[in-house]
Order: structure tokens, then sequence, then C-alpha cells
């Protein structure tokens, strides 16, 4: 609360010293400064001069941002890149059938027990390069969040600057019409009272760039994915133990 009054109180003293500033301008500039249309009075544009700088610094604390973002998000493309180019990871044309049982022996055979390990093997290599993949993937979308959210908030910085100027210039205005001897020649706005708004390029190239890295792993993730299943078929299941010979059982 005291940190609200301080701010509430900060702002009516800016208004205030605007007010009284519009008020001695009038009687001390030239009459033309603010009944011609096509001029702006001295503080309109030192007003929008300093909001225009701190916009500025916005922007470039917005580009410094970008730069992090999308630097995050390509290591973690390389990342994905580099797990979809392992050498140890099966393919679809790499698998390797199980070896033929010999006779009828319930037993597995030393060459399908090595066949079963190495299946188990191929798997782990598999599920652990999902998981890499997967973690990877969800960090660039974090990042393209984050990156719609520091847009939000240049958003509202922008606009709050904005605001403030807006305010002082309608304090001022208010001690203008005050004191000007020919205030009903006034304009309903001077040159420059109303800020342009633009949006800079920055904003869409951020959202596009994070956009097509999200795009390009996720339709190579999925190839992989492709690649990769059809290699790795469901183990068959251990095979029973052989059942006792009868004359075991008669035993």
């Amino acid at each position: 609360m005291a940190f609200w009054s301080r701010l509430f109180t900060r702002g009516t003293h800016e208004r205030d010293a605007a007010y009284r500033q519009g008020a001695r301008d009038a009687r001390q500039h030239p009459l033309g400064e603010f009944t011609d249309p096509e001029s702006q009075p001295a503080y309109v544009s030192e007003l929008r001069a300093r909001s225009r700088q701190r916009v500025a610094e916005i922007d470039r604390g917005l580009v410094a941002r970008r730069t992090a973002l999308l630097r995050e998000a390509a290591e973690a493309r390389e990342t994905i890149l580099r797990e979809l180019s392992r050498p140890d990871v099966p393919q679809a044309n790499g698998h390797r059938p199980l070896p033929a049982a010999g006779g009828q022996d319930a037993f597995i055979s030393i060459a399908e027990a090595r066949w079963r390990r190495e299946e188990r093997r191929r798997r782990d290599v598999v599920r652990a390069a999902g998981d890499t993949l997967q973690r990877a993937r969800t960090r660039i979308e974090q990042l393209a969040q984050e990156w719609q959210s520091a847009l939000a908030e240049r958003e509202h910085a922008v606009a709050a600057t904005q605001a403030e100027a807006d305010v002082l210039i309608a304090a001022y205005r208010s001690g203008v019409m005050s004191a000007h001897p020919r205030r009903e020649e006034l304009p309903p706005l001077w040159k420059g009272e109303v800020a342009a708004t633009t949006r800079p390029p920055t904003l869409t190239e951020g959202t596009q760039e994070l956009g097509r890295i999200l795009q390009d792993v996720e339709h190579r993730i999925e190839l992989w994915h492709h690649q990769v299943r059809p290699a790795l078929p469901s183990p068959d299941p251990e095979p029973e133990p052989a059942p006792p010979d009868d004359h075991e059982e008669g035993a």
C-alpha cells in the first residue's frame, strides 16, 4: 500500500507541475505556439521525446530477450539433430529378425538369447533418445511461450509509458487553457499530442523464427518415429519352462 501511495502522490505532483508549467508558458511563450495547429509546444515535444526514448529502451530489452531465446532454441534444436543422427539408434531397414529356433527345444538358443539382449539394448537406446528429444522439444515450446509473455510485457510497458505522457500533456493543456489570452483559438489537438503507435518488426520476427524452429523439429521427430518404430517390434514372450517327463512324475 505504501508503494502505491507514493506512486499516486508522485503522479499528482507531476500533474500539478505540468499544469503550472502550462499556465506559465501560456503567459511567456509566443501565442502562436499554442494556437497554430501545426505547431507543437516545446513541453509536448519534450514529453514525447522522453516517451520515445523510453520505448526505445523497452524495445532494446526486447531485442536482447529475443536473441537469448533464439540462442537457447537453436541449442535445443542442435540437441535434437544430434539425437536424430546417432548411429546406434536402430532404423527400420536395420532390424534383424529373430533367429529361427532349432528343433522343438523349448529352451531358447544362445543365438536367440543374444538377439533378445540386443533388442533390449536397442529399445533402451530408442527410449533414451526419445526422452531427450521430448525434453528438447518441450523446451522450445516453453521458449516460444516465454517470447509471447515478453511481447505482452512490452505492450504493457509501452502503453504505460504513453499513458503517463498523455496525462501530463492533458494537465499541461489545462494549464495553458487557464492562462492563455486567446484560449478559444487553441486547436483541439496540438501536433504530436497524440502519440503515434508503431510495432517494430522485432515483434513478428521473433514469433516467426521460433515458430519455424518448432515446426522444423516437430517434422523431424515425427519422421524419426516412423523410422524407429518398425525397427523395434515387441519382444516375444519368454518361453515357458519345459514340462517334466512322464517318468519323472511317477518317480
